[in-house]
């Protein structure tokens, strides 16, 4: 929750929310690379890598994006 308010004070128009085991991401522009340990997900004005294991993408929409698996760490490039 503290990330989507974060985002709302950077004026970002994407918002990425953390849960346990879950990555969920709405308004990305693209997935620059995957595999089942990392993950590089393309904003607006920046990427952001996804490293764990066992990660799959569970839901994919035009603008939203939810990845599963076990998270070791979240950042932006």
């Amino acid at each position: 929750m503290l990330d989507v308010i974060n985002n709302a004070l950077k004026n970002t128009n994407y918002y990425i929310c953390l849960y346990e085991n879950k990555v969920y991401i709405y308004n990305y522009q693209e997935i620059v690379s995957f595999n089942h340990d990392y993950i590089k997900i393309a904003l607006n004005q920046n990427n952001i890598k996804i490293k764990g294991s066992k990660m799959l993408i569970k839901k994919m929409h035009i603008h939203e994006l939810l990845i599963e698996g076990n998270i070791e760490s979240i950042k932006y490039e």
